[in-house]
């Protein structure tokens, strides 16, 4: 457990709704856990409940039951949150304020001692490439930049856990490419990044482990590697041509030729039990030269959501 940042136990949220008070499970018997030095990404659809999960995790909201640890610290006090940074999806600024004002007030709320809030300010302006907007007032600020400015403040103190709420939500591409190699600069520091997200390319791109939602309860958590692994269909091998007496004896071993509509090349899908070297040998027996070679794995909403449905191209038989 010395490894291990943030666990949570069979924690369950019920809300009661309404005039009535009507029950509503946001979280049910949630359990997972994330290491130390890890990037990951929490997954699931709108109502899932990483919002409600996140609250729990830094004492906003306490759970209906189980209980959830920063540290090793029960979440409930307050002291399990230190050296841990929580980036909220929407930020709530005072919009009279420069932004240079704002980080400088949110380093003295942390508690940052005075001699060290310029070098502060410059440090985190400099990593979300605010440094030339400091004297401008945050009401002028786009979405996208108050999302930086949001950031900005959370890498305040120099904390060695964050947690981060959609904290990509209504970036532009560079913002969002600037925010990925950030996470990816924070791990390679040794410090621990847990971010909720709908954009499933953000997973692929920077996480190591992916903690998944649906409805509330855990559907998947582990390696992203593992999950792409559990996806797998194989490998795709890209070939000009194939001897007939060839492309029968792969037919009788279960693999699919395809030629695609609007080409010459026939794609050879090899399955996943299969080894696809001893056919890369076959080809080159008969002199066949491998165009390229390729896993094919299922589309990441289908492994994280259950759809099935890919969109492969059109692709007809080879003859």
């Amino acid at each position: 457990m010395d490894n291990i940042v943030l666990n949570a136990e069979k924690i369950t949220k019920i809300y009661r709704k309404g005039f009535r008070g009507i029950p509503f499970t946001a979280v049910k018997d949630l359990s997972f856990s994330l290491a130390h030095n890890r990037i990951a990404g929490f997954v699931g659809p709108n109502g899932a409940g990483k919002t409600t999960t996140i609250k729990m995790a830094m004492g906003l909201v306490k759970p209906t039951s189980g209980k959830i640890s920063l540290m090793g610290v029960s979440s409930e006090r307050s002291d399990s949150r230190l050296n841990v940074a929580y980036v909220s999806e929407q930020p709530y600024f005072y919009k009279h304020l420069t932004v240079a004002e704002t980080v400088d007030f949110s380093a003295r709320l942390i508690g940052v001692k005075s001699g060290s809030v310029l070098p502060e300010r410059k440090r985190v302006l400099d990593a979300v490439e605010l440094s030339g907007r400091g004297k401008t007032k945050v009401r002028s600020l786009s979405k996208g930049l108050q999302q930086r400015l949001n950031m900005a403040c959370g890498l305040l103190g120099d904390p060695q856990l964050l947690i981060l709420d959609e904290p990509m939500s209504g970036l532009d591409p560079p913002s969002r490419r600037l925010f990925r190699n950030l996470f990816c600069k924070l791990g390679q520091e040794g410090r621990t990044v847990f971010f909720s997200t709908h954009v499933l390319e953000d997973i692929e791109a920077v996480c190591q482990d992916v903690v998944v939602l649906d409805k509330g309860t855990l559907s998947f958590a582990g390696s992203v590697a593992s999950l792409l692994e559990k996806g797998s269909m194989g490998t795709e091998l890209i070939v000009p041509s194939i001897p007939e007496n060839l492309a029968s004896d792969l037919r009788e071993d279960g693999l699919e030729l395809l030629r695609p509509i609007s080409g010459k090349n026939i794609s050879v899908l090899i399955p996943a039990q299969k080894d696809p070297s001893e056919y890369q040998r076959k080809f080159h027996e008969q002199g066949v030269y491998c165009l390229s070679v390729q896993k094919r794995t299922m589309p990441l909403e289908a492994l994280l959501y259950g759809n099935s449905a890919q969109s492969q191209g059109e692709e007809g038989s080879a003859s």
